[in-house]
């Protein structure tokens, strides 16, 4: 499915094992990238972010985007669990292309991905986490409508300290 908006040259569609490049793979060596992500505690190479690819694509209660620039793979944004009774799913994305970084990437990404759950998946809900520090993740899920619904103490470990987590949720219909 493209995201294609005739506000933004952005583009983005399900992930395929031959977009996987070096490039894709250095995001999850970059600290600033996985500052505030599980990734920090991951190795990464090009076999194994295939592999990943691959297992996303035969999952069928996920969907793993990629989001481009004219070709350029900048960043990734996934929904899962999109076949619960619940009607309902999780929102995870990264903007791994630094140069991108403040240009609106993943917002317009969260905002695509929410016409594509309602359209598409016709989904009840949506909801995503992230850690409090992570102001730039906040604000794009507060920019596409999601409600702060909880906060859970002291629940992420990253960098060497504990951290609290932020629940958003979204209602959709």
């Amino acid at each position: 499915m493209s995201g294609a908006s005739t506000a933004t040259p952005y583009q983005f569609r399900i992930l395929q094992v031959d977009d996987v490049t070096e490039d894709y793979v250095k995001w999850f060596s970059d600290v600033d990238i996985v500052r505030y992500s599980d990734n920090q505690y991951r190795t990464f190479s090009l076999v194994g972010q295939k592999e990943y690819v691959k297992s996303c694509l035969d999952n069928p209660d996920m969907d793993l985007y990629g989001i481009f620039d004219n070709g350029r793979h900048i960043g990734n944004i996934t929904l899962s669990g999109f076949n619960s009774p619940h009607n309902r799913a999780e929102i995870t994305y990264v903007v791994g292309a630094k140069d991108y970084w403040g240009k609106g990437v993943a917002a317009w990404a969260i905002s695509e991905i929410v016409k594509l759950a309602k359209q598409h998946y016709k989904l009840h809900r949506l909801y995503a986490g992230c850690a409090e520090p992570n102001t730039g993740s906040r604000k794009v899920l507060e920019k596409n409508g999601f409600q702060l619904e909880g906060k859970r103490i002291n629940h992420l470990f990253y960098n060497g300290e504990w951290m609290n987590q932020l629940d958003f949720g979204l209602n959709l219909s």
